[in-house]
């Protein structure tokens, strides 16, 4: 019992330390912010990164790091990336009625503060005169409010609940207990709750609020982003698979105040998708998808004055398709009835006679919508069903929600067809479609957009040597679309390869792209640009270069090129140039001599990047020599080496080296 006691000891002990070799971190997903191009495109090469090693990101515009900074580097720990590499989204400065506030600011970063003070004969929330509010990454600690010192209380309206009473005048310290209906939450985030009156009104508003959808579950085979803990109504998920893998289902999805619709899409391996189907001549399907999964079931119609003969559907079966119908031309011309009357709504008749193919459309009365197509088409000498005229009577629901912008209006439970509300866009903002959506037969016409403002960084144009050519003081912000004119720094100009007319960058949604200036130099011709192993100049190479001027470089396949692709000519010398990293190339006699196979074909291909991980597994009737470890079946290539694990034959004696 203690031998075996102690044999289990060890192999934690064992696990342990394979588990601590393995410590890796993978590439992060950062909302609203990212990393260099360059590890997107070879993230087989960067990824996963080995611990202690850092990694440089950024935000977006309008979004800051947790310590309020664009840009900020995170490590590879034992626990994952430290600090986790997040972007937070700036405060915009709230709407404060009867006070104000203590500067002129419009945007917060993450810890920022903000004061302010209540008109004469107002309290803030808390019963003060003055109250901080503080920038968080959820937005707020608190709303500003000034409220008029009151003697009572007026029940405000509740939507989606109930009150327990139906008092509508509380004198101050007077309680009003309120329960929200099915799928909405109080204040608190309970179903009932309790208000008191104070002389600054109550001490939190009555208000029931939407559920939030459940959590997304792990894909297995793919991924989903954005990934966060709660979605909420209005908030849409994008799917996408691994190699191999692709989606069945939509790839979009969107939380509703019903759950997620459509469902979350699932991962199917390439064998169980079928080709195009087989059209037979004279043929077409109803529908277009780009692609067909096991158990997708098609329609297929025929061709004017063609009749179908066999099934008019055609099913995806483990990667083939069941047999599809013939199209057998029709040589007598049938012709149809006169087009079906319908109540409400007349057809718009142009013939006595149709034959196959024609067709008619209908209109209804006023105070009448179609339900269903509005034409029907003479099959073989019958006609397509004709659509309904249903009276006008379908109600919408309170008008959708816009990103960085507001309803106007008032916003009521319910609204009748005919109805509109008008929107408009936070400060900064461009709106972008028409000003006002409108209710038609219980849907709302589309909303606006509201375009992103950008926010002119002060690091990025010091770290591109350029300064606006207007001084702007304070916040610089540009709407959407604004242009706004860099120009260099003094002792700096535009390289050789910059047109001048990039000095003018143009507002994009939030986004802009910084011109670059580099250093004047007097003098100093180069000669030919520095040669690198593997590698080579784009184009052809001269033996002089004036200062200023630029070359660029390329690896072959296969090759990582690590350092900046361009070297300049500044002062009669060149930049530091790049350099291309070899490959590994895979040696099938290695992987015969120590039993080797791959764990995954990686596409048969011969050659891995520097710094991609390879996979062995040991032959059948192998088994790993002592002198390795499991985690070292797990190789890394680099700079052209792979340190090839070994396997013994079963049977063979295993000698000590």
């Amino acid at each position: 019992m203690k031998l075996k006691g102690l044999a289990f000891t060890m192999i934690l002990i064992f696990s342990e330390e394979v588990f601590a070799e393995d410590k890796s971190c993978d590439m992060p997903d950062i909302e609203h912010g990212r990393i260099a191009p360059y590890y997107y495109i070879f993230k087989n090469h960067y990824f996963p990164m080995d611990l202690n090693k850092k990694l440089s990101f950024s935000c977006l515009a309008g979004y800051t790091t947790k310590t309020g900074k664009q840009e900020d580097i995170t490590t590879c720990t034992s626990e994952g990336w430290s600090p986790e590499p997040e972007c937070f989204k700036k405060c915009k400065k709230p709407v404060l009625h009867n006070g104000f506030f203590s500067d002129q600011k419009m945007l917060y970063k993450i810890q920022e503060t903000l004061h302010y003070t209540c008109a004469l004969g107002y309290k803030t929330t808390g019963g003060k005169d003055e109250e901080v509010l503080q920038c968080l990454a959820k937005g707020w600690s608190s709303q500003p409010s000034c409220n008029k010192e009151l003697e009572t209380c007026l029940a405000p309206e509740l939507y989606h609940g109930n009150y327990s009473t139906s008092q509508k005048v509380f004198r101050v310290k007077e309680k009003l207990r309120y329960t929200c209906d099915d799928g909405y939450f109080t204040t608190g985030g309970k179903i009932s709750e309790e208000a008191e009156c104070h002389l600054y009104g109550w001490s939190l508003t009555p208000k029931c609020t939407k559920l939030t959808c459940s959590p997304l579950r792990v894909v297995e085979n793919g991924h989903f982003n954005p990934m966060k803990k709660t979605y909420e109504e209005g908030d849409v998920v994008q799917f996408s698979c691994l190699r191999n893998y692709y989606l069945s289902g939509s790839d979009l999805i969107q939380c509703y105040h019903f759950g997620w619709y459509p469902e979350p899409p699932v991962c199917e391996e390439r064998r169980n998708r079928c080709s195009p189907p087989p059209l037979p001549p004279n043929a077409k399907m109803q529908t277009h998808p780009n692609t067909f999964w096991h158990g997708k079931v098609i329609h297929v119609e025929c061709e004017l004055n063609f009749q179908i003969e066999g099934s008019e559907e055609i099913r995806c079966e483990n990667g083939k398709w069941t047999t599809p119908p013939k199209c057998i031309e029709i040589k007598e011309k049938i012709p149809c009835e006169e087009p079906p009357a319908i109540m409400n709504g007349t057809a718009n008749i142009f013939s006595k006679i149709y034959y196959n193919g024609d067709k008619v459309t209908y209109t209804c009365e006023n105070g009448y919508h179609l339900k269903g197509s509005d034409e029907i088409i003479c099959k073989n000498g019958k006609w397509t069903p004709p659509p309904k005229c249903i009276e006008n009577n379908e109600n919408c629901k309170p008008p959708p929600e816009i990103e960085h912008g507001t309803i106007v209006n008032e916003l009521l439970p319910s609204y009748v067809t005919g109805s509109s509300v008008e929107y408009r866009c936070n400060i900064y903002y461009l709106l972008n479609g028409s000003q006002k959506s409108q209710c038609v037969q219980g849907k709302w016409s589309t909303p606006p957009i509201c375009l992103e403002p950008c926010i002119v960084n002060a690091d990025h144009m010091n770290n591109n040597n350029i300064e606006m050519k207007w001084n702007i003081e304070g916040e610089r912000y540009f709407l959407h679309g604004d242009n706004i004119d860099f120009i260099c720094k003094q002792g700096y100009d535009l390289s050789p390869s910059t047109r001048p007319s990039e000095l003018v960058v143009q507002c994009n949604r939030g986004e802009l792209k910084y011109p670059t200036c580099i250093r004047k130099e007097f003098g100093g011709k180069c000669g030919s640009p520095p040669i690198i192993r593997y590698g080579n100049v784009i184009g052809l190479s001269q033996m002089s270069y004036e200062n200023g001027s630029l070359v660029e470089y390329r690896c072959p396949d296969y090759h990582v090129l690590q350092g900046s692709k361009t070297a300049y000519c500044l002062q009669g010398q060149w930049t530091t140039p790049p350099s291309c990293v070899e490959p590994c190339l895979l040696s099938s006699t290695e992987m015969e001599n120590n039993n080797l196979i791959l764990q995954w074909n990686f596409d048969n291909r011969p050659y891995f990047f520097h710094g991609e991980y390879i996979s062995f597994l040991c032959k059948r009737n192998s088994f790993l020599a002592a002198s390795f470890t499991e985690s070292e079946l797990r190789v890394q290539c680099h700079r052209g080496q792979l340190k090839y694990p070994r396997c013994i034959e079963k049977g063979r004696i295993q000698y000590s080296h």
